[in-house]
């Protein structure tokens, strides 16, 4: 029986989360999941996942597992990103997985995978035209591509920088803590995207930083995400990175959009969202809620050859 409908679900470093669709170009009649889970910062100083962090992940994977089912995926694949790369007890995991859920992780895929996946969702479903951008603000690491729906990427670059890794390194709590966050983004990002940055027509920005923020900015619900290509400009970031600084847990808490799990965590994405749009000279961009489950499952029309977990 070929699939027609296929799920894949994603052990990220804030979340898991899972996409079930209809294997065609416009991934059609999508359904979504997502289950916050802390997992990144769940992780000691001998990068060891606590078992309260892996009980939540596996209890995550097998509720979206049930959800896929439920939305009739015929197939179900389990990834893992960068909080699995880093663990040092990562097999752990997998028989807490194991045992609570009717599926194992397929593959930990590599930051540059997850770049060209991210890229691949935000940019070609449906197909962007001419040369884009993505960039992608995770838990532990930060994505950036540059490409062609038709000719393929031109630059991918994975950063270890994301907004729960750079929350462990230095709070976002005042001025100074503000200071010091931008001067940790700024040496990695410098570092990373230093040169050979190809300037495409457009850019995407994937993640759940982009996409709180712009339900902040339309004082919307965080449960009901605003329009697709939400536009973004980095006087808005700035400001409203300046105003979350000077706040307590507690006054963001209170602020429309801003969902419980991201009140400490979303001033360090904004700082690493600030820094790579100074870094390459980014005026606006659009906010897509499309991420690298839809570039997966993408991948496997577009090019089924590269299929690596069939």
């Amino acid at each position: 029986m070929s699939i027609k409908r296929m799920g894949v679900i994603a052990i990220g470093s804030n979340s898991v989360r899972m996409l079930t669709a209809n294997l065609d170009a416009a991934l059609s009649q999508p359904v979504r999941g997502r289950e916050e889970t802390a997992l990144f910062l769940s992780m000691d100083d001998k990068q060891r996942f606590s078992e309260a962090g892996m009980d939540r992940t596996a209890r995550a994977v097998s509720k979206l597992h049930y959800e896929a089912r439920q939305a009739g995926a015929q197939e179900i694949r389990l990834v893992a990103t960068s909080a699995m790369r880093d663990a040092q007890n990562r097999t752990e995991l997998d028989f807490y997985i194991a045992a609570l859920a009717p599926i194992l992780v397929n593959r930990i895929i590599s930051g540059e995978e997850e770049a060209q996946l991210s890229f691949l969702g935000a940019c070609c479903v449906p197909p962007q035209q001419g040369a884009q951008g993505m960039i992608d603000i995770g838990g532990g690491s930060t994505e950036v591509a540059v490409g062609d729906c038709q000719q393929g990427l031109r630059f991918v670059r994975s950063m270890q920088l994301g907004a729960s890794r750079l929350l462990q390194c230095q709070p976002v709590d005042g001025e100074e803590g503000l200071k010091a966050a931008l001067a940790i983004a700024r040496d990695t990002v410098a570092q990373g995207l230093s040169q050979g940055v190809p300037a495409p027509q457009g850019w995407a920005l994937v993640g759940g930083t982009g996409n709180t923020l712009v339900n902040m900015v339309a004082r919307r619900p965080y449960d009901k995400p605003v329009t697709e290509d939400y536009p973004l400009t980095l006087d808005e970031v700035r400001e409203w990175l300046d105003r979350l600084a000077g706040m307590t847990a507690e006054e963001r808490a209170r602020l429309a959009g801003m969902p419980p799990t991201r009140v400490h965590i979303m001033p360090t994405g904004l700082v690493i969202l600030r820094t790579v749009m100074e870094q390459l000279g980014i005026d606006r961009l659009r906010v897509t809620q499309r991420t690298n489950l839809d570039g997966y499952l993408y991948r496997l029309v577009a090019a089924p050859q590269e299929d690596h977990d069939a």
